[in-house]
Order: structure tokens, then sequence, then C-alpha cells
């Protein structure tokens, strides 16, 4: 019977950046040198040492004894975003394995091998013989420290380190201590190995299948509460109320703000053999189109939902499977304004999904240029016995120039959930720009941000400034 209970242990999903915490007990936590082993091994493979992701020794924690260990910092170097397919023009949902991992823990212990001793000492030959309360495992030869219950006081010879010079049984053994030295027969003690030997069992309880995406869970918007456990039984879209993997509400008082060529692609949780269905309606509930795909393998698709070519006016999307999920609905409100500018960034939003804000004001691109410089020596020439210049010969020499594009975006006016939405774009790690003459990386370079209210302020609308990921190459 495993000697180790499981006190607490996360959802059976749950994003890689939230807490992702285990928590158990163990019987033998009050042996010296105690510690709680957890073990992390890829999902559905061999526990042996060669598979080993990640192993951790732990103290019992003090006041409760258990062993804790947050593994959310592992979880997050084993999964990341994949952006291959947001350059599709057409939107194609495509395989985003990279957000997922699935991995088993075996929970284990370890601690010094001891045995005790209550019962009075005897004399074997000259020697001194113990009987230990537990099996003892000790052979002729062996070096043990005892350690007794006084601190050695009474019998002084005995304490320390001795060699076990016979064995009767399982329970009784002879130290190299003459039996005279003893004054105290009665005085209890402890025996370990001189070298520490211990107890390991490292898959004294086993958790199979845990499952973590690239994500940060928040109860609202942006607006940290982890006073709630994380839903994952919503997220693994195996039901009739399945959610995707954004920051998005699933409701039609929250619609998102999409456009013509808008890039948004949630993810959903998928699974092998079941067939997908995308379909695209109006607020009539009218089909306006429709797309499947079939996953290879379990893992998280990025599933476009952004308009299509057939998609031109207000619209929600519902997608559903031959297995049992039939997601909630996620609603948008088309924005065909005329623009100024056809320009977008697309994000990587709080969940792992990609989303985007169209910047369709005036737009201004800059560069910042620097430049590194030396003063060389001038050699010149000699011209009828006197020193004179040379045509075109340089004291300062430029050796290294580089040039940083900027861009200031502004938005459209904007609806009170956009602009608290638009906090995600400025804060979000990935963002990629992509207007008629760019589709490439860039950084956001806000270092504050307001969210607006329209109860402060009837109009909204946002800018920003990005520079380029790259630098322009130049040559010497």
């Amino acid at each position: 019977m495993p000697s180790t209970t499981i006190i607490a242990q996360p959802a059976q999903l749950m994003p890689a950046y939230n807490p992702i915490k285990y928590i158990i007990d163990n019987t033998n936590k009050n042996e010296p040198g105690f510690r709680y082993i957890f073990t992390i091994y890829p999902a559905a493979g061999s526990h042996i040492p060669a598979n080993v992701v990640a192993q951790y020794r732990v103290l019992p924690v003090y006041g409760t004894g258990y062993g804790e260990q947050d593994i959310s910092r592992l979880m997050q170097s084993l999964v990341t975003y994949n952006e291959t397919g947001i350059q599709s023009s057409g939107g194609t949902t495509y395989n985003s394995s990279e957000s997922w991992y699935q991995y088993d823990v075996d929970l284990g212990f370890e601690y010094i091998d001891n045995v005790g001793y209550t019962a009075a000492l005897t004399i074997d030959g000259l020697n001194t013989n113990i009987t230990s309360t537990t099996a003892h495992g000790f052979i002729v030869g062996d070096q043990i420290v005892i350690t007794q219950a006084d601190g050695g006081v009474a019998n002084p010879a005995l304490e320390g380190l001795h060699t076990v010079i016979s064995v009767t049984n399982s329970t009784n053994f002879t130290v190299n201590v003459l039996f005279s030295t003893i004054t105290n027969i009665n005085i209890n003690g402890n025996v370990t190995y001189a070298d520490l030997r211990k107890t390991q069992v490292l898959n004294d309880a086993l958790i199979t299948n845990k499952e973590v995406f690239n994500g940060a869970f928040n109860n609202w918007t942006n607006t940290g509460n982890q006073s709630n456990a994380f839903p994952s039984a919503y997220f693994l879209a195996t039901n009739s109320n399945g959610l995707l993997m954004t920051s998005n509400y699933d409701s039609a008082y929250h619609p998102a703000v999409t456009f013509p060529g808008a890039q948004f692609y949630y993810n959903l949780r998928v699974y092998a053999g079941a067939t997908y269905e995308v379909e695209w309606y109006d607020m009539n509930s009218n089909l306006l189109d429709n797309a499947a795909f079939s996953p290879a393998s379990d893992g998280i698709y990025a599933v476009f939902v952004g308009p299509t070519a057939l998609v031109s006016e207000d619209y929600y999307v519902n997608i559903y499977n031959d297995a049992g999920l039939n997601a909630q609905t996620y609603y948008f409100t088309y924005d065909n304004r005329c623009t100024i500018n056809d320009q977008q960034l697309i994000y990587l939003d709080r969940m792992g999904s990609w989303q985007s804000f169209a910047f369709q004001l005036r737009t201004y691109e800059k560069g910042q240029i620097t430049r590194e410089q030396y003063n060389q020596h001038i050699d010149g020439q000699v011209v009828s016995n006197e020193w004179v210049g040379v045509n075109l010969q340089k004291g300062f020499r430029t050796y290294n120039t580089n040039v940083t594009k900027t861009f200031d975006l502004n938005t459209n006016w904007m609806d009170q959930y956009d602009a608290t939405r638009f906090q995600e774009l400025l804060t979000s790690p990935q963002v990629y720009y992509n207007s008629p003459s760019y589709f490439c990386a860039c950084v956001v370079d806000s270092s504050s941000f307001e969210v607006f209210s329209q109860k402060n302020k009837k109009l909204i609308k946002q800018s920003v400034t990005i520079r380029l990921a790259q630098q322009d190459p130049i040559n010497g």
C-alpha cells in the first residue's frame, strides 16, 4: 500500500503561466533526512531515468509536514507559441502542438536508513548486543553510527562510529564495544549506516496524463484572481459548452471588433479521430461560410475565426465535432468603415490565441540612426618637398551604422470592450505588424497605458508606437 497521500493537485488541463502546484503527504515524513521526490515524465512514455524531464527533492513544509511543489516554471519552458499559420491570407486552421504539453508525475520519497532500539542492551561474549525494533539489514563489517537518547552521557563508548562484528538475526546484531563500558543498559538509541545510505522510492504514487497549454488565465479580462480554480473541464472541449483558449468572451454582449483581413485564431483542444466543423453565421443565424478539419493527433489547433471572403457583416462562429463537442458561440462586430490605412497588429493574447487590432487612421513612419565612429590619422602625401592632404581622405571614419524603424499607429473609434482589450496588445510579448508593405515581427514601445472608460470619455481611440524587430542591414 502506498505511503503517499495526494492532498491537492492541479486540474486536468492548466495554463502554464498559472500556479501548477502538487501537495502530498507521506507516513515516513518524520524519518531522518526525509525528502519528498517529484519526478516529471512525458505522458505515455516509459518511466525510466533517460526520460526524466525534471526531478525535485523537497523538504516537508513546516507546520504541516506536506510536500509542496509548483512546476509552472518547468511547464512554461515546455510550451511556446506557433505563428506560422497567421501569414495565411485565406485564414487556414493549423496545428499548434507546440502550445500544448502532456506529462506524468511520479510521487516518491527518500530518507536515511535507520533502526531504533528500546530493548535493554545485552552482552555477547565480551561485546555489546543491540536488539532493534525493526529489521536492520546490517551485515558483518558494516560501519554504523549509534546515536543515544541521552547523547552518550551514560554510555560514552557506545556513542558514534562503530563496526558490526556479528549478526544473530534480522533484529539482533553486535558491535565492537566492550559490554564492560556500559553503565546503563536501558538508554534508547538509533542506528544508521555511516555512509548515510538511503531508502528511496520514486514511484510510490503516480499521476498521469496531466496537460498544460501556453496561457495565463484570469477570471476577468486582464485582472488577476487566483481565488477560484481554473475551469479545466470547459477547455478540454469534450461537451456541449466547451470554451476556446482565448481571453475574449463567448458572449453577444462582448463582441470583438473585426475587419477585412483580420487575423483571429482561437486555440482549441482537439482529439485525434474527430472531425471538426467551423461555421460562420450572420446575426439572423443564416450560414455564411464553413470549414472542416480532422486532427491527426491530440493537441491544440489554432482555429481561424476571423472573417472569410464570404463574411462582410456582424457574425458569430460555432465550432463542433462528431464526438460530443459543441463549443460556446463567439461573436464579432464587423468594421467596414472607410479607412486611411489598412494596417493591423496581430498579437498573442493571454490564453495563447492570436487576436488582431486594426489601425485605420494616419500612420507615421520614422527612423532612428546610430553611428559609431573613430578619428583616424591622416597620412597625406609629400609634393615638392611639402606635405599636403589627399583628396577624399577621411579623418572621422564610420564603422557601424544602425537604423531602427518606428511606426506611430492610430486606431479608429472603438467601444468600451475593445478599449479594455487593447491593453492585451500593449502587454503582449509577441506582436506582428501587417500592412500592404510589411508583414514582420515588431516590438511595442509603450511602457504604460490608460484603460479608457466611456463613462469618462464618450469617444475612445488609441495610438501605439512600434518598432520593427529586425534592423535594416547596412553595408560598410
